[in-house]
């Protein structure tokens, strides 16, 4: 598989564009999930927590890890890695809201943390290595690192889930973004939506 279709970037790419589909997904439940932090839904009941806490499971983690798969089977490695990741971080989380939800009873805040913390180190490489792809890659898991690390804070009782809300809101801008340029890029054989130049390419 020629390195440059890593990432389904470019038109040479003679699969189909399975990270489109995992940021596709992630774009659904960051911001369904960051306009719940940011209580803009208004008034929510217990069916509303449900709701969206199923969203996420669906959208942020089952498409992100099935998009995933599908990366790992055309021999994608970082690709591959950063959506099965992201996609089993999204149904843990998402698990453990539907829970809380149902049975009105969750873990102790605290319990989360170690998850979190390694998943904003492991965004925090992931910087480097998107940045060898596209710009708009990179600036992606860079949102993803200061969120991350902004809901570790909203664990410890440090920051509100102001902070983390936006975060989420901003993943999913970004991760659309980028979805829709490499869709539109590979269907009219040409360049129509600039992704940037690789910040960090050797």
């Amino acid at each position: 598989m020629n390195p440059s279709t890593e990432f389904g970037a470019g038109p040479q790419s003679k699969h189909i564009d399975a990270l489109s589909i995992g940021l596709f997904g992630l774009t659904v439940g960051a911001i369904t999930l960051g306009l719940h932090q940011l209580a803009w839904f208004g008034s929510e009941d217990e069916f509303d927590h449900l709701a969206i806490w199923i969203m996420s499971l669906l959208f942020g983690g089952i498409v992100q890890i099935v998009a995933g798969f599908v990366e790992v089977r055309y021999d994608q490695q970082l690709g591959g890695t950063a959506l099965t990741m992201y996609g089993f971080l999204w149904v843990g989380i998402s698990t453990l809201g539907i829970l809380d939800t149902v049975m009105q009873v969750g873990p102790h805040p605290y319990v989360e943390i170690p998850l979190l913390a390694t998943f904003a180190c492991f965004s925090a490489v992931m910087i480097y290595l998107t940045g060898q792809k596209t710009l708009v890659l990179c600036i992606l898991h860079i949102v993803i690192t200061i969120t991350l690390t902004s809901v570790v804070l909203a664990k410890f009782g440090l920051i509100g889930e102001t902070i983390p809300g936006f975060g989420h809101l901003a993943i999913g801008a970004v991760a659309f973004i980028h979805a829709m340029g490499t869709l539109v890029n590979e269907f009219t054989q040409g360049t129509k939506i600039p992704l940037g130049k690789p910040p960090f390419k050797v």
